[in-house]
């Protein structure tokens, strides 16, 4: 389902991508590898400070974490970030 979802997203390279609910940090990895930078956002503190240091430990540098509500968006990076 993994694959099926992250090849639906077309991806090229220079995107930016807005991941809602980071869980294990799968998805984020897979993403990280196909698109410029990453926003991931867990609810659940726990969860997503364990995949956060996960994936720094395998060196992803491209990917910014924020603990909250993935529903509300975040607008403070949609601006700054471009339309990609």
């Amino acid at each position: 389902m993994v694959a099926l979802m992250t090849q639906a997203l077309e991806l090229e390279g220079g995107e930016k991508v807005l991941e809602v609910g980071t869980g294990s940090g799968y998805q984020t990895a897979m993403l990280a590898e196909l698109a410029e930078r990453i926003f991931t956002i867990e609810r659940i503190p726990e969860i997503g400070i364990a995949a956060r240091e996960r994936l720094t430990a395998m060196g992803y540098s491209n990917i910014i974490y924020r603990i909250g509500d993935g529903t509300v968006g975040w607008r403070e990076m949609a601006r700054s970030t471009g339309s990609s």
